[in-house]
């Protein structure tokens, strides 16, 4: 299969390679793909996530089976960062952390792809542990919101990294409960509810999502 080889070093990383497109069926354009790196296989069976690290190179990347919905990882896995870190390393007023890569994409493409959106690495699961590791990063934005899915695990997860951050956490709370994560929102073709805000909190240059909860 296609590869990319990357000498970083000691090592030459091989890493598989797929076709710039959209992911229809999530209805996320290609030019959000392009964005991020994203590639998709040629049979539309597998997606390929790149990660970088620190110093923004690439190092590793995350391979979706479509059919089956499960992930393998390839390259050195252990030095990559948040999904989607290298495009927004200055910091800044706001930055959305997803609970994974196909969120990520749709908060971005909602959002206008004009605000930083980063994935956690690993899920719900392992969200507090991925967000300490990258806390420095993290901490250089004004508001971090956090937009876990809307089941238990993700809620649970979303509250433990809100008190990492404290009063600069927001969590987004889906007001319509038959959507679990910002695709569902994309897929139903509802950003504009996805984005609102209720009493102008904000104004329209910095709107982000629809219903914030504070944490004290």
């Amino acid at each position: 299969f296609p590869v990319t080889i990357l000498n970083n070093g000691k090592n030459v990383v091989i890493l598989a390679t797929g076709e710039s497109k959209g992911i229809e069926d999530r209805g996320i354009f290609r030019a959000t793909c392009d964005t991020y790196g994203v590639q998709v296989s040629k049979d539309n069976s597998k997606h390929y996530y790149p990660y970088y690290n620190a110093s923004g190179d690439k190092v590793a990347q995350k391979i979706r089976s479509v059919e089956t919905k499960d992930f393998s990882v390839a390259g050195k896995w252990g030095e990559s960062v948040l999904f989607g870190a290298q495009l927004f390393p200055k910091g800044g007023k706001y930055i959305t952390i997803c609970e994974g890569e196909l969120d990520a994409l749709a908060a971005y493409q909602m959002t206008g792809s004009k605000f930083p959106v980063v994935s956690i690495r690993n899920g719900a699961s392992a969200a507090l542990k991925d967000c300490k590791a990258n806390y420095e990063y993290l901490d250089n934005f004004e508001t971090i919101v956090i937009c876990f899915d809307n089941d238990e695990v993700g809620k649970k997860a979303a509250g433990e990294v809100a008190e990492l951050f404290g009063s600069k956490a927001k969590v987004f709370k889906s007001v319509n409960q038959d959507f679990k994560d910002a695709c569902d929102y994309l897929k139903a073709r509802k950003g504009d509810e996805f984005v609102s805000l209720p009493g102008g909190q904000f104004t329209d240059s910095a709107k982000h999502f629809r219903t914030y909860l504070s944490i004290p």
